[in-house]
């Protein structure tokens, strides 16, 4: 069957790449530190949660299915791919992976600010209100039919989004990991994104459901 997608679908294909970059890079970290025994850990993680292949275009993985369930598909195998891995080693080595998960997540992160200066033409200093509009593009929230990250408040220095559901929840305890741990990480990659689009951008996530709050809330600030 020949599809048509248009800019939206692959806008979401593009969040569910930057979510398997991050996998790929927190993997990365894991097998430097752990070696052989990592590789040991990761296929049985892959054995049932399979890789994907991030060069497959999205036409060719919606071919036989419809667009929208294909699309929540593969958000719900990339989350719980990457879920799965961090629950493995935290089992395993306890807070010691924890750590290493933490830093792999903010300096991917980083990587992934950087990029989406260039990718979408920023130039000059990007203030806070410009990294929340970049960070849409690329932190998978949901589909855009979920309530995701909504901005309560927007200005060049600071910038607050809030959620009053997490998506990812479900994923994540499926997967057996630590709903708090899970948590912690993708804020360590989100910090690590406002960093990237300027070193003066600070991340603060003043409230969290994994912790007990009855919402989420995040802040970008100029320091």
């Amino acid at each position: 069957m020949s599809l048509v997608l248009g800019p939206v679908h692959h806008w979401m294909y593009n969040k569910i790449k930057a979510t398997e970059a991050r996998e790929a890079s927190i993997a990365d970290a894991l097998k430097e530190k752990y070696g052989r025994e990592a590789d040991e850990v990761l296929n049985s993680v892959y054995d049932k949660h399979p890789l994907s292949n991030p060069d497959t275009p999205l036409e060719e993985l919606l071919e036989n299915v419809p667009i929208h369930q294909g699309i929540q598909d593969l958000i719900i195998k990339a989350e719980t791919r990457e879920a799965a891995t961090i629950a493995a080693f935290c089992e395993k080595y306890g807070d010691e992976a924890k750590e290493l998960v933490i830093k792999a997540a903010h300096d991917n992160g980083v990587e992934c600010g950087k990029r989406a200066l260039v990718e979408k033409g920023v130039s000059g200093d990007c203030t806070a209100e410009k990294a929340f509009e970049l960070i849409k593009s690329y932190l998978c929230d949901g589909m855009p039919c979920d309530r995701g990250a909504q901005a309560q408040s927007e200005s060049a220095d600071r910038t607050t989004w809030d959620h009053t559901e997490c998506v990812h929840e479900q994923y994540w305890k499926d997967a057996g990991a630590s709903f708090e741990t899970m948590c912690d990480m993708v804020n360590s990659w989100i910090s690590g994104f406002g960093e990237g689009t300027n070193a003066k951008i600070k991340h603060t996530r003043e409230k969290a459901i994994a912790t007990g709050d009855s919402e989420c809330l995040n802040a970008f600030e100029l320091s």
